[in-house]
């Protein structure tokens, strides 16, 4: 049963399973291949925004190419200093079954505390011998550098163009009917939703009816966000009613904050106000994105925005 309800969801039946299914740049097809010739790798770190197959590359790496005994962890999770010393450390201190190197993935890395990172700092370091370490993260700002110093590094954003190319080969793997006049919305969509290929995905899926791809808006979250800019230049309006429209209408930019918060961004870029003002409100908008995947409640920190434009503007 639960096998059939995954089947169901399109991000989990064309997870990327092989390299011709993962969407990359010409430069990271380029050295994959080469880490394929060679059978080795260096330490890794995968770096990019969510939904971009950071992780899938990774099991594609240690499965398919080394075929090799490995240990993954999610970081996001299993992040303190304890983790590194029992589960880390012990794995990468022992020989592999078959002589093989062994790699450990640690999948979003950036959460990981930053004693847990200095710790895992010595342990790349000293069995470096026996086991390789691929490193994922959506913010390589919050690694610490003695990490990145020990790793190559790959930035997996995915080319647009690739991102269009694997939506549409879903699409036709499904038998979905895309109408000529939906095109143009189908290109908006995931241009709205790039570079997080799962969320282009979703999105797809969410717009299929009687296998057909109809798309009614593509561009709701950048109306929505006109509409909350142009309230917020109204200076008598009050700001708890602003917070009201916007929790109502969650269904225009899909319950995404961090959609709106990108479409208010683009508002703020192409609106008449003045200079200083608008340099300084664009800085708030991209701190709010900034401390959306940190805080737990993402609405909060999208009214906080809010509220901090209000100030400005």
């Amino acid at each position: 049963m639960i096998n059939t309800l995954f089947s169901s969801v399109w991000t989990e039946r064309y997870r990327p399973k092989t390299m011709d299914d993962i969407v990359l740049g010409k430069e990271n097809k380029t050295f994959i291949s080469e880490l394929s010739r060679k059978g080795e790798i260096p330490n890794l770190m995968l770096a990019s925004s969510p939904g971009t197959g950071k992780s899938s590359i990774a099991k594609i790496i240690v499965n398919s190419i080394l075929d090799c005994q490995y240990l993954y962890i999610n970081a996001s999770e299993e992040n303190g200093i304890n983790d590194i010393r029992s589960k880390v450390m012990t794995f990468a201190q022992t020989m592999s079954i078959d002589s093989k190197i062994k790699v450990v993935i640690l999948d979003e890395c950036d959460y990981l505390s930053i004693n847990a990172q200095a710790a895992l700092r010595n342990v790349m370091e000293e069995f470096l011998g026996t086991t390789r370490f691929i490193l994922t993260c959506n913010y390589p700002l919050k690694v610490i550098p003695a990490l990145h110093s020990r790793c190559q590094e790959l930035d997996m954003t995915p080319p647009f163009e690739g991102v269009v190319a694997r939506c549409i080969h879903i699409l036709k793997a499904e038998g979905v009917t895309v109408p000529e006049q939906t095109k143009p919305q189908l290109v908006q969509l995931i241009k709205n939703a790039y570079p997080d290929v799962r969320k282009c995905i979703n999105r797809l899926q969410k717009s299929v009816i009687d296998n057909v791809l109809i798309i009614s808006e593509t561009n709701n979250a950048v109306e929505f966000a006109e509409e909350v800019l142009s309230l917020l230049m109204q200076k008598k309006k009050d700001l708890m009613e602003i917070r009201k429209i916007i929790i109502d209408n969650e269904t225009n930019f899909n319950n995404d904050y961090h959609d709106l918060l990108r479409s208010l961004f683009d508002c703020v870029y192409n609106s008449n106000i003045a200079p200083d003002k608008k340099r300084m409100a664009m800085l708030a908008v991209s701190e709010g994105m900034y401390r959306h995947s940190q805080v737990l409640d993402q609405e909060i920190n999208a009214f906080s925005c809010v509220l901090t434009l209000s100030e400005i503007i």
